[in-house]
């Protein structure tokens, strides 16, 4: 049988017992001549009236849980069918062995007899109701369990937001009364929810539906209020509720009834949401609120967790590059430095016997050397650190300033076309360009074509390029160009391109020299953050 309402099936209870009310009096007005009739429909009449009292409280949620309505009723027709037919018989076998004329009337007898059927049946009913009601409550109280098991296990599980985000999506689907889930990530500075994993809906459905946290319509639903109150909402139905209006259209392509929003919140964060359907209404009860509330928490924990893994894997990241730098450092300075040093000293001893001012200029030159390693292992113990903070910057704007230092009147700069605006560390990524011009003009000037020199800078899909037209590297020397210590040109302290391969990764950024179209040397940056100029 179709469900029946409990409204529906109070209703024709109630009705029912109306009509027996009604046809018993008839019945007892009509023989009220016979003392002894009129007394025996009393008993009828007082069940039938139980019978219009039972539909009223089962209209107003009463007695028989929604869901087993129809049984009842069926449980009802039963017991008039029983109870009459067994009167019926009774009756006219008495008749036949004691025949007596003029008070037999099989219509009068049966009527007296249907309300005890009906109340019957409703008693079946109403036990009936009460076991399955029971029994599904053991099955919903083993699935709820099973759930947050499973689900559970995938949050202890799960290292990755994104994965443990789609896996809270997976189970909670494969729950009998849920047909759908999707989950959203908030955030407070856009006033928005961006959906980050979904499960059960059609493809492009997420990306139609739209939440946010603000006064308007859209924030004013139970999502936009999950979020403002940290409090799980439940909608029972949803085209009983206005603020759902402005999702109808949507919601009813999906056959969705009723949905559930829980806020994913750890201490005073609050991370998103997930919104469950379901395609009846009211699906959520206590027990069912209860555990899902409870999840919210342990998801937004999980979260927690694997950010605070994140930053610690972070941490050690950067500290093994701190300690692989304090290496090198040790390294150069144990080397490099004490080399122009030892210089320094020698030809010291030498002009202060001799006098000859040749030496101090040699003296000069060796601390100048020191001077310039000392600059550069100061800029590698920066450049090693992660941006933290970026903003958008015009990249022909650094460009240019970059040349202003770095470049030299006898080489030429190219800007290929619109730069566009990068998001970096402006005052990084000037060191970055100043870098590879430098690189570019030292080499082009020891093989004494700088003159001739061409630096362009262009822009690629997602990132940026500088290439030159000097003699460019060679395919086998590609990899150790970006090596601290690294260099073939004269006075080079080999520092300058480890630098830029700091700089990138401090950025996210991905390096790779390869060969420019006039033959030198071309460095490409991918995976930069990238937008048209304004």
């Amino acid at each position: 049988m179709h469900r029946i309402s409990a409204r529906l099936g109070g209703a024709i209870t109630a009705s029912l017992g109306v009509v027996l009310t009604a046809l018993l009096t008839h019945h007892a007005y009509t023989f009220r001549h016979l003392p002894l009739h009129t007394g025996l429909e009393a008993a009828p009449l007082a069940a039938s009236l139980s019978v219009v009292v039972a539909g009223v409280v089962i209209a107003r949620g009463g007695i028989v849980s929604e869901p087993f309505v129809g049984r009842t009723l069926l449980w009802m027709a039963a017991g008039i069918v029983a109870i009459g037919g067994m009167n019926t018989w009774i009756v006219a076998e008495v008749h036949l062995l004691v025949p007596v004329d003029g008070w037999y009337d099989p219509v009068r007898e049966f009527l007296s007899v249907v309300p005890f059927g009906v109340l019957l049946g409703l008693i079946v009913g109403i036990y009936d109701a009460g076991r399955l009601d029971q029994q599904r409550d053991i099955r919903r109280l083993n699935r709820i369990n099973e759930t947050l098991r499973i689900t559970t296990q995938e949050l202890v599980d799960k290292t990755n937001r994104d994965a443990l985000e789609q896996a809270v999506c997976d189970r909670l689907t494969e729950s009998a009364p849920y047909d759908a889930v999707w989950m959203g990530r908030y955030d407070p500075d856009a006033t928005v929810v961006t959906p980050s994993a979904s499960a059960g809906f059609d493809d492009g459905y997420i990306e139609s539906f739209e939440v946010t946290t603000d006064e308007t319509e859209l924030g004013k639903g139970p999502g936009g209020r999950a979020i403002k109150t940290r409090e799980p909402q439940w909608v029972s139905s949803v085209y009983a509720d206005p603020t759902m209006e402005p999702w109808w259209d949507v919601l009813e392509d999906q056959d969705v009834e009723s949905l559930a929003v829980i806020p994913i919140t750890h201490g005073e964060t609050i991370y998103g949401f997930f919104s469950i359907y379901a395609d009846r209404p009211n699906v959520f009860d206590a027990r069912e609120r209860e555990v899902l509330s409870e999840l919210g928490d342990s998801v937004g924990h999980a979260i927690a967790s694997i950010e605070a893994r994140e930053r610690l894997a972070r941490r050690e990241r950067e500290l093994a590059r701190q300690n692989e730098r304090l290496e090198e450092f040790a390294g150069v300075v144990s080397h490099d430095l004490r080399s122009p040093l030892n210089v320094a000293e020698g030809y010291l001893d030498l002009a202060r016997e001799s006098g000859d001012d040749a030496h101090f200029d040699r003296v000069e030159a060796a601390l100048v050397r020191m001077n310039d390693l000392i600059d550069d292992l100061l800029a590698l113990a920066r450049q090693g650190e992660a941006v933290d903070e970026v903003e958008p910057v015009p990249l022909r704007d650094v460009v240019e300033r970059a040349w202003s230092t770095a470049g030299t009147p006898a080489a030429t700069l190219r800007i290929a076309d619109d730069l566009g605006v990068v998001a970096c560390d402006r005052s990084r990524l000037r060191q970055l360009l100043e870098n590879l011009f430098r690189n570019a003009i030292t080499h082009a000037a020891n093989e004494d074509d700088a003159a001739d020199l061409t630096v362009t800078v262009g822009r690629l899909d997602e990132g940026f390029y500088v290439a030159d037209d000097g003699s460019g590297v060679p395919a086998g020397e590609r990899e150790r160009v970006f090596d601290i210590g690294y260099t073939t040109a004269d006075g080079g302290t080999g520092f300058g391109l480890n630098i830029v391969r700091q700089i990138a990764d401090a950025h996210g950024w991905s390096v790779t020299l390869t060969t420019s179209e006039g033959g030198g040397a071309r460095f490409e940056f991918d995976g930069v953050e990238m937008r048209e100029s304004t």
